[in-house]
């Protein structure tokens, strides 16, 4: 099968869409042909081809203004159609489309091709992060009611919708959409193995002592409510805790003046790891949590689970869902800093009830595999190529 896929953002910007798009486009491209369309590096039109199955389109783009490490995909259907109508792709699936998403949208329909939008991003609470939270709070209400409006409007024409969740699913069902299915995101496991001799360098390299560890992983960045999570350690910080803050975003400076102004002493910003040293990371803590409101999926739980970390999460969309409350991990409501510091308290005290709980999530996470996630979008994309009419 010949799939042309759009995305608004990839590598090498690191977050849950790229790694999930990198992940499987390495399977999807192992018997099919892949025709990736993504924002590139400077205002020229480029085109790689990685491996034999896949060829790359970056299309010109510019920084994004408001939120540091996204680009803007340039304006150009006439290009983006005109490349696509020569490539002939069976099926044209956008991933969290906005300008590039868009403009494959539109192309598609009018050439006539069967068309798959996945909803990866929760619109309605990124518009206000996007321009970096500056939309004055009565108009946040307009803007969620606008949003809702124009993700009908775009969605619908799709052949089918696909959300990572089953509560985002009904969410986009509640819009007015009828071609919504549930296809979680997947995980590629084999990155996640245990070594105890990487483990001990990353401990040594960060000087992790014996204590207890309390990880986010994640990009730093403002919608992740990391001001938060440092709230909540502050409530709990003793000596023998130490709360380790893993990867980069336009955030982190601000962050790390946060935790001085709260007197938090025994954080560890890594910035920036390689995916070993994320693995070694996720061996040496002894929980993950996250106070983000706005995971749409929630790909660092999985992972954390995956290595038998329970996780501590808020009661909202993909955290509510990957995360089983009571076991696999614990479920807070969201904004509530010292239900966050009580639960993450409760984990650090019980050494049995984190092994139990790690136990059960990492069998739980099995059914989040990358291998999973393909086999399933694969399975649609040929009910859609099945039907498509003859021209």
């Amino acid at each position: 099968m010949r799939i042309a896929l759009f995305t608004d953002t990839y590598l090498p910007q690191i977050n849950g869409v790229t790694v999930y798009l990198s992940d499987s486009i390495k399977l999807l491209s192992q018997d099919n042909d892949i025709l990736l369309f993504a924002p590139g590096r400077d205002r020229h039109l480029k085109v790689d081809k990685p491996s034999k199955r896949l060829k790359i389109y970056w299309i010109p783009a510019s920084s994004f203004p408001f939120y540091e490490g996204y680009r803007m995909a340039s304006i150009d259907y006439r290009r983006v159609s005109g490349i696509l109508k020569k490539e002939t792709p069976d099926i044209v699936h956008a991933h969290a489309p906005v300008l590039l998403g868009l403009q494959g949208i539109f192309a598609a329909k009018r050439q006539g091709l069967p068309l798959v939008v996945t909803y990866h991003t929760h619109f309605p609470d990124y518009v206000p992060h996007l321009l970096n939270n500056k939309l004055p709070k009565f108009l946040h209400r307009l803007s969620h009611y606008t949003v809702r409006k124009l993700i009908k409007h775009v969605f619908r024409r799709a052949d089918r919708v696909t959300a990572p969740t089953g509560e985002l699913m009904r969410e986009l069902r509640s819009y007015g959409l009828h071609n919504v299915v549930h296809i979680p995101n997947g995980i590629a496991f084999g990155k996640f193995e245990k070594d105890g001799k990487e483990a001990e360098r990353f401990a040594r390299r960060f000087r992790l002592g014996n204590r207890k560890i309390v990880l986010y992983a994640g990009r730093i960045s403002f919608e992740k409510r990391l001001d938060l999570l440092l709230e909540a350690f502050s409530m709990i910080e003793r000596k023998d805790r130490l709360l380790l803050i893993v990867g980069s975003g336009p955030y982190l400076h601000t962050l790390k003046n946060m935790a001085r102004g709260l007197g938090v002493k025994n954080v560890v910003f890594t910035g920036f790891i390689e995916p070993a040293a994320l693995s070694a990371a996720y061996q040496c803590a002894d929980l993950f949590a996250s106070a983000s409101d706005t995971e749409t999926f929630g790909l660092t739980f999985v992972e954390a689970m995956h290595m038998g970390v329970p996780a501590v999460g808020v009661r909202r969309l993909g955290a509510k869902e990957v995360i089983r409350d009571r076991r696999t991990g614990i479920l807070v409501e969201p904004g509530d800093a010292a239900a966050l510091a009580k639960a993450m308290e409760q984990l650090l005290e019980n050494k049995k009830l984190r092994q139990r709980m790690g136990a059960e999530g990492r069998r739980s996470s099995e059914e989040y595999s990358i291998e999973r996630s393909v086999k399933r979008m694969m399975k649609l994309y040929r009910s859609l190529v099945k039907v498509r009419p003859s021209i």
